[in-house]
């Protein structure tokens, strides 16, 4: 197949990033949908009103929360309420079994806590992946262990973290309440307006809500003030759970992109990372320059529409749409075409002798088109061209493919050919 000459760069710009095995008229964001910032709120210990009087205030305007429950904390009548928390975009997460501090224990005494507290949960929460964990104390264990079973952990050591974290086990949070310096809205203002400045990710650790028993309670009445805020100037800030960040930060920095044509109107795309596709399943944001010869753009997955945007910065537009990584071909479209995107690659299963074949994709060599069974091509031929191994090549007619169009083929053995 067709590629084209892909410029290899590395580099963070604004709110887009863009970096290795990325074409140079591609970019990935940052942040989800190109935030300026990430943001997540985090609720250890499920005190007594985080669920009936924090979580309607998130619920108000969209905003998802990360529970970090413990288990040996959590009443029985919590977990359908926290089941349906889940259902609606929420994260519920480890925050161990015992809340133990984990480096104070052995490593055996470690794996009881991380495994217990994600299989308790995971059995409890039906479709739930429990893949971080909130250390109690802030004290980190053994990161070696703490890997086997989450992709990411929190502390609380009072910072911003930048957009790509050094260690994804040592991510900072910023304690709110009556037992840190944030107690009101305009103190969350200033962090998210700091994590917007340096393009980072801002994470706040509540606990108590309302003088519930909890530790360093907040006002719900700052929490409502303050989720205005983010709401009003929602155009900046990216809330999502700390998995949904972690993940997000983890694709974005291992994603690859790669570009063929179909043809001068239709362009084929995969999308891909080298992680698990069972856990990092968050889609990423990607804008793509469009032609200056085509009059707009539109995106499938496979054979879906998807839905996309485009945009113009400095005079270039750019089409801009989300995709998760290996989750199928995604097809950019010129919007003047009539030209339906083909499916995605299949296998042929060609048997000795004659067979006949469509081309899936835009014209290219036949070599490199048939590739897969080039040994045991003895002859392809049209209606109008023809091609034989035992031609000399000047005398081989056919010496492209098409989209669209049909082959004859003679193969000298049964083969499988993936287009």
């Amino acid at each position: 197949m067709c590629r084209r000459n892909i410029i290899f760069v590395i580099f963070i710009l604004s709110n887009f990033f863009i970096q290795a095995q990325i074409p140079a008229d591609y970019s990935i964001g940052t942040w989800y949908k190109y935030k300026q910032a990430a943001v997540s709120y985090t609720f250890d210990d499920l005190t007594s009103n985080q669920l009936p009087v924090a979580m309607p205030i998130f619920d108000q305007y969209g905003f998802p929360m990360t529970f970090n429950v413990v288990i040996n904390w959590t009443a029985s009548n919590n977990w359908t309420l926290l089941a349906n928390a889940a259902a609606n975009g929420h994260e519920v997460a480890s925050h161990t079994v015992s809340h133990a501090t984990l480096s104070n224990i052995s490593i055996n005494e470690q794996i009881t806590e991380l495994q217990n507290s994600q299989n308790t949960i995971n059995s409890n929460i039906s479709g739930n992946q429990c893949v971080t964990i909130a250390y109690p104390n802030c004290n980190m264990g053994d990161q070696n262990t703490i890997a086997q079973y989450y992709i990411a952990g929190r502390t609380c050591s009072g910072q911003i973290i930048s957009n790509s974290p050094a260690n994804m086990y040592s991510l900072s949070s910023i304690i709110c309440g009556s037992e840190s310096q944030n107690t009101s809205a305009t103190n969350l203002n200033n962090h998210v307006q700091s994590a917007m400045n340096s393009n980072g990710w801002c994470v706040f650790l509540f606990h108590g809500i309302d003088g519930d028993g909890g530790y360093s309670s907040f006002q719900s009445s700052q929490l409502q003030s303050h989720l205005s805020y983010i709401n009003s100037n929602y155009s900046n800030y990216w809330v999502g759970t700390f998995a949904s960040v972690a993940k997000y930060i983890q694709e974005r920095n291992s994603a690859s992109i790669s570009e063929s044509a179909i043809s001068s109107d239709s362009l084929s795309v995969t999308i891909s990372d080298n992680l698990s596709n069972t856990i990092y399943n968050f889609p990423l944001s990607i804008r793509k320059e469009i032609p200056q010869e085509w009059e707009d753009a539109k995106v499938y997955l496979n054979e879906a529409h998807i839905s996309s945007n485009t945009i113009t910065i400095n005079n270039t537009r750019y089409i801009e749409f989300e995709a998760v990584p290996d989750a199928g071909t995604v097809y950019i479209v010129n919007t003047a075409t009539a030209v339906v995107p083909p499916p995605p690659p299949q296998t042929v299963v060609l048997h000795e002798g004659w067979n006949i074949i469509g081309c899936p994709y835009g014209s290219t060599n036949i070599e490199s088109a048939l590739n897969d069974i080039w040994n045991y091509v003895i002859e392809v031929k049209t209606f109008d061209e023809y091609y034989a191994s035992s031609n000399d090549p000047g005398l081989n007619t056919l010496q492209m493919v098409d989209y669209a169009q049909g082959y004859v083929i003679k193969v000298s053995q049964s083969c499988e050919l993936t287009w």
